[in-house]
């Protein structure tokens, strides 16, 4: 192996012999074994759209949580309403206790989905991406933020936001129509004496 800096080439030696003159720093790169390794290129990818950026499984997760809403709100306006009948005592503690559980469970993993969904988004590159503290207000807010945020920075979709309300407002016509259909099935019933 040569050393680069004794090397009568780089001393400037026309023919090769050795000089008596002290060596001058060059702005070249060294050749020989010192040089960087050739690495391969790799392949072009595609660009990466704005929507690819922002389709997480978080965000998809928070655009259906109308879905298990309306499962718990169905089951309890029906419990509810039946409870309502003619010669029934009212609500008891057990079915409100058990609705509060259930209704603080989802609120807190919605919560959860929002801040993992955020993490994602800062792994993936974008820049001060909404920030997941607004879904404890709603998670409405936190989609339209981030459907906003998302939009300015990367060109990003608003496609979860139309699906959140799109089940949001389906779901309150199916809750209105199970509580009707209740309502008027229990009317039918002969009241309890005591």
């Amino acid at each position: 192996m040569t050393d680069p800096q004794r090397d009568d080439r780089l001393l400037g030696g026309a023919t090769g012999a050795s000089s008596s003159r002290p060596a001058a720093p060059t702005s070249a790169p060294p050749a020989g074994p010192t040089a960087a390794p050739v690495t391969k290129q790799a392949e072009p990818r595609p660009p990466v759209t704005g929507q690819q950026i922002g389709a997480t499984p978080y965000v998809a997760a928070l655009a259906l949580s109308p879905i298990v809403t309306l499962v718990v709100a169905a089951v309890e306006i029906r419990r509810s309403v039946e409870l309502l009948a003619p010669g029934s005592t009212g609500v008891q503690q057990g079915d409100y206790t058990l609705a509060m559980v259930i209704s603080l469970v989802v609120g807190v993993g919605l919560v959860v989905l929002s801040w993992l969904d955020r993490r994602t988004l800062r792994a993936r590159g974008v820049e001060r991406p909404f920030h997941w503290a607004w879904s404890i207000l709603s998670v409405l807010i936190y989609l339209i933020g981030r459907s906003v945020v998302l939009r300015r920075r990367v060109g990003g979709s608003a496609a979860p936001l139309w699906l959140f309300l799109g089940l949001s407002v389906l779901g309150g016509a199916i809750a209105i129509i199970i509580g009707i259909s209740s309502g008027v099935a229990t009317m039918d019933r002969p009241p309890v004496s005591f």
